[in-house]
C-alpha cells in the first residue's frame, strides 16, 4: 500500500519513478549532512566575547547577524528556521575567555614542525576534458590552450611530494584531471528543472551543480573520511572575466591574494544550511587558525611574486588588511571541509604577463618568456607555499 501511495505521490509531481530516484540522489549529492543537533557538544565551548569577535570581524562583518543570533550574557539564540522568530536554539557561553580560545592562541600554538602535520591539498577546478565544462580553460588567438585545473594539480603534486619529504601527511583531495563526485551534469537534469521550473536554462544549472557544488561537496566526503585536516590548501590561481567571451583577449593586470572563509552576506546568513556551517567553524574556531596561516602565506606569497594585492568590487569579499592581500569570503569548500581552509589566488593566468608563461605548464629547469628565464609556475608556486610554511611550523628552519 505505501509503495502504491508513493507512486501516486510521483504521478502528481508529473515524475516517473525513475526520474524521482535521479532526484532524490542528486538532492543527496548537493545537501549538507548537518544537522542542527550537531551544535549540542559547542555549548559552553566558547566564551561571548569571543563569539561576537568572530561574528564581527570575520564572519559577518558587513551584515545583520544579530537577526539570526541573539546574544545574551550567558548565551546565543540561534535561529534555526527559514524566517526569524521560528524554532530555535540555545548555546551557553563559557567564561570571559574561552578554554578553545586560550588553547588555540598560545604563544607557540601550530609550532611543532612538520611531523605528523595533517595537510589536504585541494586542486582548485577539475582540468583535463572537464577545462570547457568549468569556463576554466581558454586560448588566445592561436596560442596554447591554459587550464587552470591542471596546473593547480601539478602544484598541489610538487607541495605534497616537499611537504612528506619533512614528515607530514599529504592528501590530494583530487588526484587526477577527472572529477571526485562519480555523478555528472545529466545526474542533475531533474534537479535543475525543479529549480527553474522548467527546461529553460536547466542545462546550464545542471552542469554548474555538477562541478561547483556535488564535486566540492564530494571532496569535503574525502576530507572527513580521512579524519579532517591541521589544514587545507585550496589551490588556485585568478584570472578577470574577458570583456568579449568570443573574442578572448590578454589584459595588462597582474595580482595575487588569499582568502579566509568569512563575509557571510545577508542572503547567505538567511539559509538555515549556512548559517549552521558557519557555526560549527566558529565553534572549532577555525577562522583563528586560517588567518595565522593566511598571514604567514601572504608575506611568502608577496616577497616571491612582488605582485599588488587584488580587489573585489561586487561586496561579497571583505579586505582584512589594507593593501588588498587578504580576504575574507564564503566559499562552499572554505564553509564544509573539516579543517581550517586558506584559498590561494596567485597571479592573473589571462594577463599579458603571465599566460604563455602558466600555458607551459610545469617544467623542469628554466624556460624564457619575454626575454626572462624562468622556472615553471608550478614551481614557483610550491616555492612559495613551503617558504611560507615553513616559517609557520617550524620558525624559519
Amino acid at each position: 500500500m505505501r509503495f502504491l501511495l508513493f507512486v501516486w505521490l510521483l504521478g502528481g509531481l508529473g515524475l516517473d519513478a525513475g526520474e524521482s530516484r535521479d532526484l532524490e540522489r542528486a538532492r543527496r549529492a548537493l545537501g549538507s549532512e548537518r544537522n542542527w543537533g550537531d551544535l549540542a557538544r559547542y555549548d559552553g565551548a566558547v566564551g561571548r566575547d569571543f563569539f561576537v569577535e568572530a561574528m564581527e570581524r570575520t564572519y559577518a562583518p558587513t551584515a545583520d547577524w544579530r537577526r539570526w543570533m541573539r546574544v545574551e550574557a550567558d548565551g546565543v539564540w540561534i535561529e534555526t528556521g527559514e524566517e526569524p522568530g521560528g524554532e530555535r536554539l540555545f548555546l551557553s557561553f563559557a567564561g570571559e575567555v574561552s578554554a578553545r580560545k586560550a588553547e588555540v592562541e598560545l604563544p607557540e600554538a601550530g609550532r611543532k614542525g612538520f611531523a605528523g602535520l595533517r595537510v589536504v591539498l585541494d586542486p582548485g577546478h577539475i582540468g583535463g576534458r572537464w577545462g570547457p565544462v568549468e569556463e576554466r580553460s581558454f586560448a588566445i588567438g592561436d596560442g596554447p590552450l591554459l587550464q587552470e585545473g591542471d596546473l593547480t594539480l601539478a602544484v598541489a603534486k610538487r607541495i605534497a611530494l616537499r611537504l612528506r619529504e619533512l614528515g607530514a601527511e599529504a592528501l590530494l583531495a583530487r588526484e587526477t584531471a577527472e572529477p571526485v563526485t562519480a555523478l555528472r551534469a545529466e545526474d542533475f537534469w531533474e534537479e535543475a528543472k525543479a529549480r527553474l521550473g522548467g527546461e529553460e536554462g536547466a542545462p546550464a544549472l545542471a552542469e554548474r551543480l555538477f562541478y561547483r557544488t556535488a564535486e566540492i561537496r564530494e571532496r569535503a566526503r574525502r576530507i572527513e573520511a580521512w579524519g579532517g585536516a591541521d589544514l587545507v590548501l585550496a589551490i588556485h590561481i585568478n584570472a578577470s572575466g574577458f570583456e568579449d567571451p568570443e573574442r578572448p583577449a590578454l589584459h595588462g593586470g597582474n595580482d595575487a591574494h588569499v582568502l579566509v572563509h568569512g563575509c557571510y552576506l545577508e542572503s547567505e546568513l538567511a539559509s538555515p544550511t549556512q548559517r549552521l556551517e558557519l557555526l560549527l567553524r566558529l565553534f572549532e574556531g577555525y577562522h583563528l587558525e586560517e588567518g595565522r596561516v593566511a598571514r604567514a602565506l601572504v608575506e611568502a606569497m608577496r616577497e616571491e611574486t612582488g605582485l599588488p594585492g587584488y580587489r573585489y568590487e561586487d561586496g561579497n569579499a571583505f579586505a582584512l588588511d589594507e593593501e588588498g592581500y587578504l580576504w575574507a569570503r564564503n566559499l562552499l569548500a572554505s564553509r564544509i571541509y573539516a579543517g581550517p581552509v586558506v584559498y590561494l589566488e596567485p597571479w592573473q593566468a589571462n594577463g599579458k604577463a603571465v599566460y604563455e608563461w602558466a600555458a607551459a605548464g610545469d617544467y623542469e629547469g628554466l624556460r624564457e618568456f619575454d626575454g626572462e628565464l624562468r622556472p615553471s609556475l608550478p614551481t614557483v608556486y610550491c616555492e612559495f607555499v613551503m617558504a611560507g610554511l615553513r616559517e609557520l611550523y617550524s620558525g624559519g628552519e
